[in-house]
């Protein structure tokens, strides 16, 4: 009988053998996954990789980056699945599922409410993870360039230089304060992604300012033999978006177009659409596409994080001063939503509950992502009065999570 572990880089350091598993089942090159694994702030610990083995040898593994999140009015704590594989030949027996149940306990036992993934439908399901973010690769916005025709510039751009990224660390955190799923990037991880997509000041930097960076910048990293793109953008005025977007276009001599990945309804988003700009994709995940899957492994925890912004929502609907209780059930608990007066306070549900939300409706609606009206075919047996009470705590809102992380694929470190 074959022998079988799991082990992490922490307790069994095989970096070259999990490279090299890395590397075949996710055609990736050795250079991005040593990066992953040894110098990104987010993966640099030993301990953030597990793999399997088959009688001494690597055939599949898994990792878990841990994040901060803004989630409404507060950080949390999120990990991040990621670099599942098996190698081809000993699929279909289990070992990315011991692996992925590995995780999910060591999350239950670190107390992370929630973890994400990007993933293809037809396996994380089992474990709940559900469609819930859009796909953060995707343009959203196309510019053509004739749009800046009229644009009257009254400043212009330069690529950042090292004592600008505090006030570009403040001007993303003030940008992104209201886009649920955002990631809270500490120092040193900005450090890390300012150092590996040449923000020194040069002219390959990938990171423009303004003349005062506290009024705008935009991440365009120099990627061979690819358009100019906008992975990051972030503007304290309108004023200061049309001298990004002027500068950039004059950067970039003979662009006819630039694409943008932004969501469509923050500030940048509205503004450009205004002045002229192309809608590329909407935010759907199209079915058997990449997108941001979610797992609330605490869900009581993420709603009682919603409260303030419940609590404001009924303040706006004529539910302002309703005195109410709705309790349900998921597959990971039963809570009860309070509501008195206008407020509302969430605790968990002794017992099971009559009424019954599937996590595979709770998570988008929780995230945002969707509007629980999406979903009224699937809540049939939640009474009329009820469902309109939670029509109001979960409308569609802004959310968006754009991460950095995948950008070490196309860079490397200068020698």
């Amino acid at each position: 009988m074959s022998e079988i572990k799991i082990h992490t880089l922490e307790t069994n350091e095989r970096l070259e053998d999990l490279t090299a598993l890395n590397m075949a089942v996710h055609n990736i090159d050795s250079g991005f996954c040593r990066r992953l694994l040894e110098l990104n702030p987010s993966g640099n610990n030993p301990s953030c990789h597990r793999y399997l083995t088959v009688d001494d040898r690597i055939v599949s593994g898994a990792s878990l980056f841990r994040h901060n999140l803004l989630w409404y009015d507060s950080d949390i704590r999120a990990g991040e699945i990621g670099l599942v594989g098996t190698l081809d030949q000993f699929r279909n027996r289990g070992y990315a599922r011991l692996l992925m149940n590995s995780w999910l306990s060591t999350m239950d036992e670190e107390r992370i409410p929630l973890s994400f993934l990007w993933g293809i439908p037809g396996f994380y399901e089992k474990f709940h993870y559900h469609y819930a973010y859009p796909n953060h690769n995707t343009r959203y916005i196309i510019f053509p360039e004739e749009c800046i025709e009229g644009f009257k510039p009254t400043g212009g751009v330069r690529p950042a230089v090292q004592d600008d990224l505090d006030k570009i660390r403040k001007l993303y955190r003030s940008y992104n304060s209201d886009l649920t799923g955002h990631h809270v990037r500490y120092e040193k991880l900005w450090q890390y992604y300012f150092d590996l997509t040449g923000g020194s000041g040069n002219e390959k930097s990938g990171w423009w300012v303004l003349e005062n960076p506290s009024d705008g910048y935009a991440f365009v990293p120099d990627i061979p033999k690819s358009p100019p793109e906008v992975w990051e953008i972030a503007v304290a005025s309108e004023e200061g978006l049309k001298n990004l977007v002027y500068g950039i276009f004059k950067e970039y001599r003979g662009l006819e177009k630039l694409g943008f990945r932004h969501h469509p309804d923050m500030p940048v988003g509205k503004w450009l659409y205004h002045w002229g700009a192309k809608i590329r994709s909407c935010e759907d995940i199209w079915k058997g596409s990449w997108g941001g899957m979610v797992r609330l492994n605490d869900p009581q925890f993420c709603l009682r994080k919603m409260e303030k912004k419940f609590s404001e929502r009924l303040a706006r609907s004529q539910f302002f001063n309703l005195t109410n209780q709705i309790a349900f059930s998921s597959e990971l608990g039963s809570m009860v939503i309070e509501i008195k007066d206008g407020k509302v306070d969430v605790h968990r549900y002794d017992g099971r509950a009559k009424m019954e939300i599937p996590l595979r409706v709770l998570t988008p609606i929780t995230t945002g992502y969707r509007g629980i009206e999406r979903f009224r075919d699937d809540l049939k047996d939640i009474p009329d009065d009820t469902y309109e009470i939670l029509s109001v705590l979960f409308p569609r809102d802004k959310v968006y999570m754009y991460s950095l992380l995948y950008a070490d694929e196309h860079f490397s470190f200068p020698e």
